[in-house]
């Protein structure tokens, strides 16, 4: 049986400012390292156009939500606001929004908000409220996960934007996501999938996403430190790498193992929110469209001219890097069935981490 203990940690820092996650704390500071210590008490998740699929929409957490919505389409952020943002908003932001909206019950769901906050439940998404049970969950640790599915070894081209280790091509070790799910037992209503990270960062795929095995390109040669010095990004630590043979399609899998080693378990730093490690678990996502390495938006200008012009940087790229999330300790499978709400991992991620435990809830048999 697991201890849970609540812990010190901050809410993912994803995002430039958070003042409004410390408004919060300031009229609750119990909440801190709760499920409400995150973007979700004021962002909703929902219906956003699929890339993949023209014409047609996908669901996505409330982090991806936002990026598509304000970051993508550069819609005000207020319209990613669930309905305790919004009142939260229209009542001036801030410790005194905070506290003046105690009484209201924003959504709808017959508990005041102050009484969501103090039963760990989401005052503005009337299916977390005190009143509904945690939904079905299983708990999993590293050497269990291993044998629930085939392990499978497959090299994957990780494109980023931002991240200093730069593209890379690297051999992973872990299991398919779509057979694991299948021996964990999901539901035949379930559609999608979130993966949550030990920050708090989550990720969506749909069930067709994780069935699927995605082709890939031939490795892009010459574009590392060795070839062009100090403007090289690219790092070819996968072997066998050849430039003139595709690599094999890819599954989005569970990675336990990179080049051979076991991937290092995730530390996260309270103060700044955020994780060094990847492991144990990291969710491995190859690209859903081929697209060549490209220099990060950060990139000197000095370099721009080393590369040839297909090699810089490119925002319409499949920068699949974001999407492979680290440190991965939950994972929900939607939709939660009815009168459920999230089973509250948060308080658990420590033990979660050191154990090397993983969380699958929601649509479970």
């Amino acid at each position: 049986m697991l201890l849970f203990i609540a812990t010190a940690y901050s809410a993912y820092k994803g995002h430039g400012d958070d003042s409004d996650i410390n408004a919060l704390l300031a009229a609750y500071p119990k909440l801190k390292g709760t499920a409400m210590d995150s973007c979700a008490t004021c962002h909703r998740s929902g219906e956003v156009p699929d890339p993949e699929k023209p014409g047609k929409s996908r669901r996505e957490n409330h982090c991806d939500y936002c990026h598509v919505i304000h970051v993508n389409l550069k819609h005000p952020a207020k319209e990613t606001l669930n309905r305790y943002g919004a009142d939260y908003l229209a009542a001036g932001r801030g410790a005194k929004a905070v506290k003046a909206l105690a009484d209201k019950d924003s959504d709808g769901d017959g508990f005041s908000n102050e009484a969501e906050f103090l039963e760990g439940t989401n005052p503005g998404v009337p299916e977390s409220n005190p009143s509904a049970r945690i939904s079905p969950h299983r708990i999993y640790a590293t050497e269990e996960i291993r044998k629930m599915s085939p392990v499978v070894s497959e090299t994957v081209f990780v494109n980023t934007t931002k991240s200093r280790s730069g593209d890379s091509y690297n051999q992973y070790r872990g299991n398919k996501v779509y057979e694991l799910l299948q021996s964990v037992g999901i539901m035949n209503t379930a559609d999608s999938v979130d993966f949550i990270s030990l920050d708090g960062y989550e990720t969506t795929h749909t069930l067709d996403e994780l069935k699927s095995a995605w082709p890939q390109a031939a490795p892009i040669m010459g574009l590392g430190k060795e070839e062009i010095g100090a403007c090289g990004w690219v790092n070819y630590s996968a072997p066998g790498l050849d430039a003139t043979k595709a690599l094999p399609a890819a599954d989005i899998i569970l990675a336990f193992e990179e080049n051979g080693r076991a991937l290092e378990s995730a530390v996260l730093d309270a103060a700044s929110g955020r994780i060094t490690g990847a492991g144990p678990f990291r969710l491995i996502v190859p690209q859903f469209r081929i697209s060549p390495p490209d220099q990060g938006q950060r990139a000197d200008q000095s370099c721009l001219t080393r590369v040839a012009e297909p090699y810089r940087f490119h925002e319409e790229y499949d920068h699949n890097g974001g999407k492979c999330s680290s440190a991965v300790i939950a994972v929900r499978v939607n939709p939660l069935p009815k009168g459920t709400r999230d089973f509250e991992w948060e308080s658990a991620r420590e033990q979660f981490i050191s154990k090397g435990n993983i969380v699958f809830f929601g649509a479970l048999k």
